[in-house]
């Protein structure tokens, strides 16, 4: 489940650990970004002075977080596309209870994210030269919510509330520039790669709106593609990432986007 999650690093399903560790703390355009909601559990040091009082204690579990709320801010899940624009087999997917990864089920497919956790985790695996590229902007609110179709397809949705229009837009080309260097490896350096690698074919059809399909090659890489659509709306972002079968066709980015943006007005 971490690989997939990793794998719609662009919509991350869940709190993840970024794959570009040199791409440093994004920016933030808030000083009061929410409570991660998939946080790591805290691993004790043994030799430290508070692993415990005596070599035989019993180590105490760490309290699991809370369950993340289903709003955001003024966000709410109407902001969020319904299923069946997203596929015709789609439909809501309530993420279970992980505790290895710290993260509590609010028994909803939709749930609050950490602004800070979503922009950096929507950085993709592996391009080279993101980590020269400024960080991506930290929205004030992020909503995010889940999908599964028969054979465990996946999608995503989120929609991110910024305090300016400005700072909206900056992510939207910010996101265009980190795929811009997600370019298919040549065959040298693909037998180089130790790790898989994600590879996107970007389309911008105007200065508000942002298309991608993407793959992974290299070591490790993941059959299927994901189709991804982000547009813009005054101060706040629409994103979907839908995976696909390698025969199935590109989802209609076009019909997507439009209904997209009628959802942040909401």
């Amino acid at each position: 489940m971490q690989r997939t999650r990793q794998l719609l690093a662009g919509l991350a399903i869940g709190g993840l650990t970024l794959a570009c560790g040199a791409c440093g703390s994004p920016t933030t355009d808030t000083n009061s970004a929410g409570d991660g909601t998939r946080t790591a559990r805290p691993t004790a040091d043994a030799t430290g002075d508070h692993a415990g009082a005596k070599a035989g204690d019993k180590a105490t579990e760490p309290p699991m977080p809370t369950p993340p709320a289903t709003t955001a801010g003024p966000l709410t899940r109407k902001n969020l596309p319904a299923a069946d624009r997203l596929g015709s087999d789609f439909k809501p997917y309530t993420e279970p209870d992980a505790p290895e990864e710290g993260f509590v089920s609010n028994g909803q497919p939709v749930r609050q994210r950490d602004p800070k956790e979503v922009a950096a985790s929507i950085v993709p695996l592996g391009c080279p030269g993101t980590e020269r590229l400024s960080p991506l902007p930290v929205p004030a609110n992020a909503l995010e919510q889940t999908y599964r179709a028969p054979g465990r397809q996946i999608a995503v949705a989120l929609v991110l509330d910024y305090r300016s229009e400005a700072s909206a837009a900056r992510f939207v080309d910010g996101l265009a520039d980190i795929l811009a260097r997600c370019t298919k490896p040549s065959a040298k350096t693909k037998a180089t790669l130790r790790t898989a690698r994600t590879v996107a074919q970007v389309d911008r059809p105007n200065a508000g709106t942002l298309f991608d399909s993407r793959y992974e090659a290299g070591p490790g890489a993941v059959p299927g593609q994901w189709d991804e659509t982000v547009v813009q709306k005054g101060r706040r972002v629409g994103m979907t990432i839908v995976q696909r079968g390698t025969r199935e066709s590109r989802i209609d980015h076009t019909a997507l986007a439009g209904y997209l943006r009628t959802l942040l007005t909401r």
